[in-house]
């Protein structure tokens, strides 16, 4: 680990960087692209099969699907639809999967290779197994590739590259491919990166708590908050979702959550109520818990965490109330990507800058795939909310209204939702406690 790290550990309270004591919280409508370029490739690759799995189950509504799946998702959520929406969901998306090959792939990526009753019979979770893998440039990722040593005198070079005579090829090699994937696999275990590289890339790692045992005795008594809450303050009915005069709105909000090691998890829908109008409003006295996170769990710091809002009007009958399991759904799928990508060779240095990656990844694809569903088939969702939180060390804080730092609660944050003509919003905090 660079040694600048190690001394940091050792700075004395009043010397550190107060910005390295207060939490981050940042929040969006929308989400922005992933910052590394291969994290890209694979937030974009994801993104192109859960299009297709979405336009493929639609074209193909009565063929049979494996349980626990996208496509088991995507069938129960048009199942719910009433028959004008779906009628126009099918229309639309028999045209795009009924597309030649070359255009297939050219909306879909790699996965347009494939037939949509095919797709739907292999799965968004397998489909990428028969299909030629993803290019990744490890280098880009802060990790060394691995180099075959081939001994002098086996073989010769030719204007097409090195030809190998497989007679030349010494003892243990005879299968060339399997030998090539095991040196990778070698090197990637050997933990063989280079540490400042890595820090431009993904930023500082801490394999302990930096902060603990500073030496203050004030400091130390705050010390125990190793719980981060997610509260909840008020539901406000700023603009009626449309048509006005129908009735009320009901109001529902579900998520998904994503700890510091990129674990995703459904936060079920809770109903909030009914009655609302323009200018209505709940608050909560006392304010909503509606999700916490352990930062117990994680071995390294800073510690990333996420929390997406999906504000759904319970009249619609559309997909937001089915958006937290397909957040889930492509969290795993996400995970696995850049797990495999990295091969091991990240994770003992990185894990909070990957859980942030795969997250920011994650919030991304959902957006961009509501996005798509909008515009494709006119359906009426609110965009998702997502909020974010960095986290230091257990003694992060921030200010106090008053300018003085060591507020174990954020300010007062806001989540605007638009759709259906209406306008919703909603505030929250995050809170550090015990």
């Amino acid at each position: 680990m660079p040694t600048s790290i190690t001394r940091l550990d050792r700075l004395p309270l009043d010397r550190l960087p107060i910005e390295l004591l207060r939490p981050t919280a940042t929040d969006t409508s929308g989400a922005p692209e992933p910052d590394n370029s291969e994290i890209r490739k694979i937030a974009n690759d994801v993104l192109q099969a859960v299009q297709y799995s979405f336009a493929s189950v639609a074209a193909n509504p009565n063929q049979a699907v494996r349980a626990d799946t996208l496509e088991e998702t995507f069938q129960q959520t048009f199942k719910r639809m009433d028959a004008a929406k779906l009628e126009r969901v099918q229309t639309k998306a028999t045209q795009l999967v009924s597309a030649a090959p070359e255009l297939r792939t050219t909306l879909f990526g790699r996965y347009g290779q494939l037939e949509s009753k095919e797709f739907v019979s292999i799965g968004f979770d397998r489909a990428h197994e028969g299909l030629a893998p993803l290019a990744i440039d490890q280098k880009l990722l802060g990790i060394r590739t691995s180099h075959l040593s081939i001994p002098q005198g086996v073989g010769r070079m030719t204007p097409e590259g090195l030809l190998i005579p497989a007679a030349n090829l010494p003892q243990g090699f005879e299968d060339f491919e399997d030998a090539i994937d095991m040196s990778t696999q070698r090197a990637a275990e050997s933990h063989v990166y280079n540490a400042e590289k890595l820090q431009e890339i993904w930023g500082p790692v801490y394999s302990t708590d930096p902060f603990a045992g500073a030496g203050a005795d004030e400091f130390e008594e705050q010390a125990v908050t190793d719980k981060l809450g997610f509260y909840v303050t008020r539901v406000k009915c700023v603009d009626e979702t449309n048509p006005e005069f129908w009735g009320s709105d009901e109001i529902a909000i579900a998520g998904v959550s994503v700890d510091e090691d990129g674990d995703s998890k459904k936060i079920s829908e809770h109903y909030v109520g009914g009655g609302f109008d323009d200018g209505d409003e709940k608050n909560y006295s006392p304010n909503w818990n509606y999700h916490w996170f352990s930062m117990q769990e994680g071995n390294y710091w800073p510690k990333a965490y996420k929390v997406a809002l999906m504000l759904a009007e319970k009249d619609n009958g559309g997909l937001s109330t089915a958006l937290n399991t397909i957040w889930e759904k492509i969290g795993e799928k996400v995970k696995e990507a850049i797990a495999k990508a990295v091969t091991g060779a990240l994770s003992g240095y990185v894990g909070p800058a990957i859980a942030a990656a795969i997250g920011q990844a994650v919030a991304w694809i959902v957006d961009k795939l509501v996005g798509w569903i909008i515009t494709a088939f006119q359906d009426d969702i609110f965009p998702v909310f997502t909020a974010s939180c960095t986290v230091p060390s257990f003694n992060a804080r921030w200010n106090y209204p008053n300018g003085t730092w060591g507020s174990p609660t954020s300010d007062v944050r806001t989540a605007h939702f638009y759709g259906h003509g209406g306008h919703y919003i909603v505030n929250y905090y995050w809170k550090l406690y015990a």
